[in-house]
């Protein structure tokens, strides 16, 4: 058995799994500013990934396997437990995500997909009549990048607008 029929195995299942591709992609400009990679934890890259196999091929294998389970028809969503800045962890996981899925296929991994891992998909990831919805309005056009999903100008949670940068 191939490793694609085991993520259809899982699949079938109905086993949900959260992204983290990042956790052994090495992290620049968040624990120091010489540019030298480090890993999620500030430990120098690749040698301070936890239980890792050596040159950091785990860099490689999560993206693969995050791809693989997509395509087999695993719910997949996007998780983190960086335990730095939140924007810079999103950012380094949307760079991460970006090497295998496309922005259409990343906006539906962080909406519907999260929702359904936290059993809420029929109230929250989509913004339709009769979910809860608290909105991030963006710069740009997150189909045009994922950068554009870090540029948020205006937050409104519960009806208000809690945060307004434009």
């Amino acid at each position: 058995m191939d490793c694609f029929e085991d993520e259809k195995i899982v699949a079938a299942a109905g086993v949900k799994q959260l992204s983290k591709i990042d956790i052994s992609v090495p992290v620049f400009d968040v624990f120091n500013q010489d540019k030298k990679p480090t890993f999620r934890d500030g430990m120098p890259w690749p040698e301070g990934i936890s239980n890792g196999e050596g040159r950091g091929q785990e860099a490689g294998y999560k993206p693969v396997n995050g791809r693989t389970s997509w395509d087999a028809g695993v719910i997949y969503g996007y998780g983190t437990d960086t335990g730095y800045l939140a924007k810079a962890g999103l950012e380094h996981e949307l760079k991460s995500l970006n090497l295998m899925f496309s922005m259409k296929d990343i906006i539906k991994l962080m909406g519907p997909n999260t929702a359904s891992y936290i059993e809420m998909g029929d109230q929250l990831g989509t913004l339709e009549p009769g979910k809860l919805a608290d909105i991030v309005i963006l710069g740009g056009n997150p189909f045009d990048g994922y950068w554009n999903m870090l540029n948020t100008k205006v937050t409104i949670k519960g009806g208000v607008i809690v945060s307004d940068q434009r």
